[in-house]
């Protein structure tokens, strides 16, 4: 599988990587980076890769349109996240759109618009490695197995999605991680695995609630709201004070939220306290006080009692 990508306006090619297909389990990563601060450009690639498997991150920001040549050779399939914000967004994070993809070797030129910050995330990995991370006769995937075996271009979900919460913080994990050698290929691994799960689990709710739909804008309020969510779990807004602020009415926050996130407002802001707390004690090694306080828990008591019902064992014996 050859996988390489150039700016055309540059003609340097930004990477030639070839990837062994074939799934080969102790094979090391190898990372590289790459700066770019050269007008209209301004862009920072990370790049993971070993046998059957390329990871690109890259965040990316031009000054005028420019074009983005990509080649694969191989069959591959891809996991892909495009994150977007221009500079009037009123959305903190701005907007997101992912899918997964099956490519029998293409060849593509895309035109990147000036003006807008971009976020981009893509798992390559060879149909040998996919189908040895899922299974076959998995029934996660059995339609795209289906439609992979015909040897022709096709994504899982007939449009892309929005990605969750959980979707970028799999990513983060991902991308920032400091382990080393068998660790961090095995965390690699099963964060690539864990990614799909929830790109799979989200096609599945959406198809389950096929004629639900939101237009553009209950669409960017809705993000918006589950933006403020994250940015304030110290002091949330409680879900009367988030309608007003996202310009809905309260039963429609509530009910819209639930339809499109497949999770309530309460049960999301739950969450990620909990998720952002494990963080604040295992990476921050932050006190059990420190985190109740970070988290929005007026008392360390309540906190606890939270977490412990959450994880199933208390902050205290977390960080033992």
């Amino acid at each position: 599988m050859l996988v390489k990508s150039k700016i055309v306006e540059l003609d340097d090619w930004l990477f030639i990587e070839e990837i062994p297909d074939h799934y080969i389990p102790d094979k090391p990563l190898v990372e590289n980076r790459l700066e770019i601060r050269r007008s209209p450009i301004q862009m920072s690639n990370f790049q993971l890769s070993t046998s059957g498997l390329f990871i690109l991150h890259a965040k990316m920001f031009f000054d005028k349109p420019v074009h983005i040549h990509t080649e694969v050779e191989g069959e591959a399939i891809t996991s892909q996240f495009i994150f977007y914000k221009s500079a009037d967004s009123k959305l903190p994070y701005g907007m997101s759109r992912h899918n997964i993809r099956y490519i029998p070797s293409v060849k593509s030129v895309h035109e990147v618009r000036e003006g807008i910050e971009y976020n981009y995330f893509i798992a390559v990995i060879s149909k040998d490695y996919y189908l040895n991370l899922i299974k076959r006769d998995s029934l996660l995937h059995r339609h795209f197995v289906e439609e992979i075996e015909k040897g022709e271009y096709v994504s899982f979900s007939e449009e892309d999605l929005m990605a969750t919460h959980e979707m970028q913080h799999t990513i983060s994990e991902l991308i920032e991680s400091k382990k080393t050698g068998e660790i961090r290929r095995l965390h690699t691994e099963s964060r690539v695995v864990e990614l799909l799960m929830y790109q799979f689990e989200q096609y599945n709710d959406k198809r389950q609630h096929h004629d639900v739909s939101f237009n553009d804008e209950d669409v960017e309020r809705l993000e918006l709201a589950r933006q403020i969510l994250e940015q304030r779990i110290a002091n949330p807004p409680t879900q009367k004070e988030l309608a007003a602020e996202v310009l809905m009415s309260e039963s429609k926050l509530r009910k819209d939220f639930k339809e499109y996130f497949s999770v309530t407002i309460h049960d999301y802001l739950t969450r990620i306290r909990m998720e952002r707390a494990r963080t604040y004690l295992l990476e921050d090694k932050l006190s059990v006080y420190e985190v109740a306080l970070l988290t929005g828990f007026g008392h360390q008591n309540n906190f606890s009692s939270a977490f412990k019902k959450y994880y199933g064992i208390s902050p205290g014996e977390l960080k033992v």
